[in-house]
């Protein structure tokens, strides 16, 4: 007979030290299906707020919700997908990139509006957070 209260069997990557990456992984998968939701069903109201264009929504949108799913998946397994959380804090730091280029081609790129530069300084900063932690997490796990 087993005792029910028996601790998970070690598994690598998933023996009780990963539970920061599994929290950073849903919590970015949670943010990034609310951002894909807004941007797909909001996309043309967001555009005169931002200054970003609908079709950047749109893809922005298809890409968050796909990757939400992926960043749960791995989040929920048994033992934690690392392909997928080492791919998901290249994927932020890309992003954090790409938000600053966005920033700094100021106005040659998009018509930012003031709150949207905001905007995409605060999803800036939000996926160097969610990548710091999926990168802390990977490290516990090691």
């Amino acid at each position: 007979m087993t005792n029910e209260t028996t601790a998970r069997p070690a598994v690598p990557g998933s023996a009780g030290n990963d539970e920061l990456l599994r929290f950073a992984l849903k919590l970015d998968g949670t943010v990034s299906a609310l951002v894909a939701a807004l941007s797909l069903l909001g996309a043309r109201a967001l555009d005169p707020l931002l200054g970003l264009p609908t079709w950047l929504h749109w893809a922005q949108g298809a890409f968050l919700a796909i990757y939400a799913v992926a960043l749960w998946y791995a989040g929920t397994r048994p033992a934690v997908i690392r392909s997928i959380a080492v791919s998901a804090v290249l994927l932020n730091t890309v992003w954090a990139v790409g938000c600053i280029a966005i920033i700094a081609a100021g106005r040659s790129w998009f018509p930012l509006t003031p709150f949207g530069v905001a905007y995409v300084g605060f999803i800036g900063v939000a996926v160097l957070v969610f990548g710091s932690m999926q990168y802390a997490g990977l490290e516990r796990v090691r």
